[in-house]
Parts: structure tokens; C-alpha cells; sequence
């Protein structure tokens, strides 16, 4: 991919981020595109409207991912996320097979808008750290587009991250 699918993509899962939003959860969203730049599949984060606390838009696509594609396949894939994924969906996204990860808004970023103080929902591990840790190398780029990414946290009071 270049440079300039990636932004692409990227500001398309700012916009899942905002239907996520809009439906009344948390900002957050998430693509997996092939290795030919088609979009397989969209996510978005439903923790609220599903009443389930791991229904992280991360999560939801690679559940539905792996009803639909093999580990070999997912392997040449791209997740594309709003913001750098939590340890949850980081491991979630080494377990699927999934080849590349890259993301709009780092979680220092994260936390410098929206608090560290809620101390039941801080989780401060990158996703680079959480992936180096398996044996399988999975590629990780970003934070890019932190400032458009941010706009979507800011004045928001997130009673329950997710």
C-alpha cells in the first residue's frame, strides 16, 4: 500500500468511528482491507448498543473475519484502526493471522486527551509492545492523522473506554 491508500483508509475508519458515535458508543472504527487495497469488511465499536464490554470494533471485525477467511489469507491482510488498538484487540489481532496493522491516533495521544484518572479503564501497553511479543511478525505503522483522529475524543467524557 502507499502512503496515500493508507490516509485513505485511515479516514475511512474515522468515519466508521463516527456512525460508532452516533449510535451512541464510543468513537472508534476499523477496516480490513486485502493486499490488492479492497475492503473486505468495516467495523465499528458496539460495546454500548450490544451491551458487551469486548464488542470493540477491532473485535468485530476479526470475529467476523474468521467466519469468512482462512489464517493464510488474513495474513496478507491490513486492519486499519481509528486509534492504536488496546492489549485486547492487539493479541485479538496477532491470534487472526492478520499480517499488518496500522492505525490513526497513538494511545499516549489517547490518554493526553481523554484522562488517565478513570483507573478501571487505563490500559497503557502499545500494540507494537503487545505484538512483538508473539513469534509470528506482524507488521505495525502509525500513528498517522493524530490531530484528525483526536478531534473524535475531544470533549467527550468516556465513562466506559472500550
Amino acid at each position: 500500500m502507499t502512503m496515500q491508500q493508507d490516509i485513505k483508509f485511515l479516514r475511512m475508519t474515522m468515519d466508521m468511528a463516527k456512525k460508532s458515535q452516533q449510535k451512541g458508543n464510543l468513537p472508534y472504527g476499523c477496516i480490513l482491507v486485502s493486499k490488492e487495497g479492497t475492503v473486505l469488511l468495516k467495523g465499528e465499536n458496539t460495546i454500548h448498543t450490544d451491551r458487551d464490554c469486548l464488542a470493540h470494533a477491532e473485535i468485530n471485525v476479526i470475529r467476523e473475519a474468521s467466519k469468512i477467511y482462512d489464517h493464510a489469507f488474513l495474513k496478507t491482510c491490513t486492519i486499519y484502526t481509528s486509534d492504536e488498538p488496546c492489549p485486547m484487540c492487539s493479541s485479538a489481532i496477532y491470534w487472526s493471522g492478520l499480517g499488518k496493522l496500522t492505525y490513526g491516533l497513538s494511545k499516549d495521544a489517547y490518554y493526553n486527551i481523554v484522562g488517565r484518572d478513570a483507573l478501571d479503564w487505563v490500559f497503557e501497553i502499545s500494540a507494537r509492545e503487545v505484538l512483538k511479543r508473539g513469534k509470528r511478525k506482524v507488521e505495525v505503522t502509525g500513528p498517522f492523522l493524530e490531530s484528525e483522529v483526536a478531534e473524535l475524543h475531544t470533549n467527550i467524557k468516556h465513562t466506559n473506554y472500550g
